[in-house]
């Protein structure tokens, strides 16, 4: 019977169209791929579901143990440790939680308990698996196996960060450049030295931040980077000679407000209004008309700044009368300079515009 039922299915197909037999491929593919489709959702739906279970009782179970650990006198710590290290740390998911939760805490406690929670990490054997993370290839493994090494003040040999400090990633090189900053008890950014990748502006921020909040020693000497192949860092070196009131260095940043990067003459002239550096005026004034809009419109602020209204006169005859942008800005500035004439001088500015005399 079943090779007769072959037999006709046999002679049935054969004398089928092609075109016939084409559909009923492409239906029979189909109908295959939509229930191997509907069977992967209902896999990974319940392999997630396991997961997380198994993150969730891993996270209390720590919880516990942490509170424990920090805040229980009667907590027999060696004994623990080891027995949690052997129970609860086999698999890469319970290291994984393990990791995330002891950085949890840590962020949110400072001085014994922090150390207490750096030693617990230690004693985990927590440290060989974000040493194995650094070497794993995924950018995101590898940031994250780095901050954990800052976040928790645990050094290893400078070299190992270092090959990360030009990562293709930003992720990467602003995980490594905190690193350095965290640990570093002297020239907190030496890391600058070996930078060949442009920083960023978030960098450039995050950088300055780490320094403000992080650091602890002596503020580095910034003028050693104005000479720097790269102009971000010789932006932000500029910034921050600025923002550390190095006045030491003013001599230092002038050559800069001629540089032919608006991006540095900008930053080096803000960073001399910042330092109150009143002779600046008298070298930037005169060579108004050879700068670009976004200069001029930086050598107004500092006029505003730091000068007076003889300086600002000195600018109003460089300015084109239909400029009406820096125009506006020259105004605004001689209003703030002659409060009482701040009416006229609108009018006038009015009449200028409207009938372009």
């Amino acid at each position: 019977m079943i090779n007769i039922g072959f037999s006709n299915f046999d002679s049935f197909w054969s004398g089928l169209p092609w075109i016939m037999k084409l559909n009923i491929g492409f239906s029979l593919f189909f109908l295959l791929f939509a229930i191997g489709f509907f069977v992967a959702i209902i896999w990974i739906r319940i392999y997630k579901n396991i997961r997380n279970e198994k993150k969730q009782k891993q996270k209390l179970l720590l919880i516990e143990f942490l509170n424990s650990f920090l805040f229980d006198e009667d907590f027999e710590k060696e004994l623990e440790i080891k027995n949690f290290k052997e129970k609860h740390l086999k698999s890469p998911l319970e290291i994984k939680v393990t990791i995330k939760e002891i950085l949890h805490f840590h962020e949110n406690l400072k001085g014994g308990s922090a150390r207490e929670l750096e030693m617990l990490f230690t004693n985990l054997g927590l440290i060989d698996h974000i040493l194995l993370d650094l070497n794993k290839g995924s950018w995101f493994t590898t940031a994250r196996a780095i901050n954990a090494l800052s976040e928790l003040g645990l050094e290893v040999p400078d070299h190992k960060i270092e090959a990360y400090l030009n990562e293709s990633r930003n992720e990467v090189r602003q995980q490594s450049q905190v690193y350095f900053l965290k640990l570093a008890k002297e020239n907190p950014l030496g890391f600058l030295n070996k930078t060949v990748r442009p920083l960023t502006t978030w960098q450039q921020i995050y950088i300055e931040n780490a320094l403000k909040n992080f650091y602890k020693g002596t503020p580095p000497d910034f003028s050693q980077w104005l000479d720097h192949d790269l102009l971000s860092v010789v932006e932000f070196s500029i910034r921050m000679i600025a923002r550390y009131n190095q006045f030491e260095h003013i001599e230092k940043l002038l050559p800069y407000i001629k540089h032919q990067s608006d991006i540095i003459k900008r930053e080096a002239i803000n960073s001399l209004v910042s330092l109150e550096y009143t002779e600046l005026l008298r070298h930037i004034i005169p060579d108004f008309m050879n700068n670009s809009r976004i200069i001029k419109l930086e050598i107004l602020e500092a006029v505003h700044q730091i000068g007076d209204y003889g300086d600002l006169k000195r600018i109003g005859d460089q300015i084109e009368t239909t400029d009406w942008e820096l125009r506006i800005k020259y105004l605004n500035i001689e209003q703030g300079f002659l409060p009482d004439k701040k009416e006229r001088i609108y009018s006038q500015f009015m009449l200028e515009k409207q009938y372009g005399i």
